[in-house]
């Protein structure tokens, strides 16, 4: 070992954000076993408990009979009739002309930006935008212009100065670490071409799940999605109009260049859309908002939660790395599993156990995680 790889995780050690993530060794719904413990799970952003649903699982078992891989990039082995169908019904469901599916929510930040961008055009980015956003926009090569967190005035500020090239506003509809929405509205009416990453939002927010742009009657150039949280499976999508999607097709280089979504996780993906657009996919929907709801109220004794009321995503802010780790041990202890989160993900001093409630979790799970959290604000003020 090169003694460099040494230093730097001691150094990594040393700001306390070293990470060495935990097996989950059994998992039923939000109930598992994690590092020999039994746990309920308030850390997956399987928001609608579809990961291991029986309709789930059967659509990706019948699609595991076209193969076990795509084969190649779909530019270079073609598409498969399911990743047509399901682009088809995506495109049907976010009411846009087309959709264009790929293996993950990252790459597809990467391939529309990356397409998007050029150096005589402006990318205006949130200062909260998720790493696969600022990956993109590095890529893109663009004059990139970080403002902060849903400062529509900022937004507008920058765009009012001319330039030669294209101004875009990339942004996300719910943020992953706070639970916040972004302001959608205000940034479509700020001017340029808005992009914005609907990962955590759809399935869950807006009318049928369509997200925070369907919510706010906007329609931006592109929208993102992934299958990876509330579809329970793994991949993404980008809704757009059918021209963008040929641009994507043609300059997204993640696309390009990457082994085509895998025809079991297409399956999973289009068994997941069909309980979404249903009743089931409504009560679940209203499920989780409920517990979450019921998950800020009780944090209101703790310090206070951040975030939407509907969100699914409740940060609890507990201030240094040092502390988010021991919190997130404490409850591991106590049968709770649900991770610390440090810099860089997190600024320094506003480290957070994140909590991220499911429809398959119960008020008595809700409950029993405040009794716990209770029980270690107690030891905590006892030392």
């Amino acid at each position: 070992m090169p003694a460099f790889v040494d230093r730097r995780l001691a150094s990594i050690e040393r700001a306390g954000r070293f990470r060495d993530p935990p097996t989950v060794e059994a998992l039923h719904g939000v109930r598992g076993r994690v590092a020999g413990r039994d746990v309920r799970v308030f850390c997956s952003n399987d928001y609608l408990g579809l990961r291991q649903h029986p309709a789930v699982l059967a659509g990706a078992a019948a699609a595991l009979q076209q193969g076990g891989g795509a084969g190649s990039s779909r530019l270079i082995a073609g598409s498969l009739p399911i990743h047509r169908e399901l682009e088809s019904e995506l495109a049907d469901w976010m009411g846009t002309e087309a959709a264009l599916v790929l293996s993950s929510g990252y790459q597809a930040n990467i391939a529309v930006l990356g397409a998007l961008g050029r150096r005589a055009d402006r990318i205006v980015s949130d200062e909260l935008n998720h790493a696969s956003i600022i990956d993109g926009c590095r890529l893109a090569r663009a004059d990139v212009i970080r403002v902060p967190h849903a400062a529509v005035d900022a937004v507008r500020a920058v765009l009012a100065e001319p330039i030669g090239g294209e101004s875009f506003v990339v942004g996300e509809g719910l943020y992953s670490m706070d639970g916040d929405r972004g302001p959608v509205a205000g940034w479509a009416s700020a001017g340029g071409h808005l992009v914005v990453d609907e990962a955590h939002a759809v399935g869950v927010l807006g009318p049928g799940g369509r997200g925070v742009c369907a919510e706010s009657g906007i329609e931006p150039l592109v929208r993102v999605g992934t299958f990876g949280k509330a579809f329970g499976g793994h991949g993404a999508f980008v809704a757009c109009d059918a021209r963008t999607r040929e641009l994507l097709v043609n300059t997204g280089r993640t696309y390009i260049f990457t082994t085509g979504l895998p025809p079991a996780s297409a399956g999973a993906a289009r068994a997941a859309l069909a309980i979404l657009r249903g009743d089931e996919g409504a009560e679940r929907r209203a499920a989780v908002a409920a517990r979450s709801r019921r998950l800020r109220a009780g944090l209101a004794e703790f310090g206070g939660a951040g975030g939407d009321p509907d969100s699914p995503i409740v940060p609890w802010t507990v201030g240094s790395a040092a502390a988010a780790v021991s919190c997130s041990a404490a409850l591991l202890d106590a049968g709770f599993f649900a991770t610390a989160i440090r810099p860089p993900t997190v600024p320094a001093g506003a480290c957070r156990i994140r909590f991220t409630l499911s429809a398959d979790h119960e008020d008595a799970d809700v409950d029993a995680l405040l009794m716990a959290i209770g029980r270690l604000a107690a030891a905590e003020m006892s030392r």
